[in-house]
């Protein structure tokens, strides 16, 4: 399994695809930071935290980019199973490729968020107390981040296993995406909140994490954690009964 994540690590970090993606997300980062600034807006670096989180179709847009060029070309280049020649078992395969999936995943849409972080603090400092506390909800934030990119990536990883096609991997989450969009941002407040589809439409969105205080972090963690297991298992059983020529 080791051996099998540093060659797929090593196959993400010699892609130009990865490469072109990695530049791409630190130059958005770089436009919003020259857009804040154009318009004399003096946010701190930590006020750009849930600034940067909360452009849920943007990350969701990386992420379907990400999952074109890492998972689908695999299946469309027919070079997913030529592990199996070495001896190795289908789940040992792909759950190897998932690891370095998420590891890309995370690093390319903390680039995009990081970039504004780190330049608006040199410009106007932190913003935020550097206390115990005060470093706990910093890093707090970056995991909840993290967790919520991590469901996205499930869901394309689930899309791209069963469609096996970038067109329709991209297709598709982002058709749901966008669905899921209008549910939380026409009737989270309309009465019909208690309905399960736009209930988890509300929490999926990473927009809430700029109402820190207020949001529901157990039912939030509980969601995304679900929501990634759920995609995933789903994945690797697909996997494990798909053909492979």
């Amino acid at each position: 399994m080791r051996n099998l994540v540093k060659a797929e690590l090593y196959k993400l970090i010699k892609s130009s695809g990865y490469r072109v993606m990695m530049a791409l997300s630190v130059g958005v980062g770089g436009f919003f930071v020259y857009f804040w600034v154009a318009n004399s807006n003096r946010a701190s670096g930590y006020q750009m935290l849930p600034v940067m989180d909360s452009f849920v179709m943007f990350h969701t847009i990386f992420t379907g980019a990400f999952t074109a060029v890492f998972l689908c070309s695999e299946f469309s280049g027919r070079t997913m199973g030529m592990g199996f020649f070495c001896g190795r078992t289908r789940r040992r395969v792909f759950l190897s490729k998932i690891v370095v999936y998420f590891i890309g995943l995370l690093c390319l849409l903390s680039a995009v968020v990081a970039v504004p972080v780190l330049i608006m603090t040199i410009l106007n400092g932190f913003g935020l107390e550097l206390t115990i506390e005060g470093w706990l909800t910093f890093l707090a934030q970056i995991v909840f981040f993290w967790l919520v990119c991590a469901a996205i990536g499930g869901f394309f990883v689930l899309l791209a296993t069963a469609t096996r096609n970038a067109v329709a991997t991209i297709g598709v989450g982002l058709g749901i995406s966008q669905c899921m969009l209008m549910l939380a941002a026409n009737y989270a407040n309309s009465g019909v909140e208690m309905y399960y589809p736009v209930k988890y439409s509300v929490i999926y969105q990473m927009f809430v994490l700029a109402d820190w205080e207020n949001l529901q972090k157990g039912l939030f963690v509980g969601v995304s954690l679900t929501t990634l297991a759920v995609t995933l298992t789903a994945a690797v059983v697909i996997f494990e009964r798909m053909e492979l020529k």
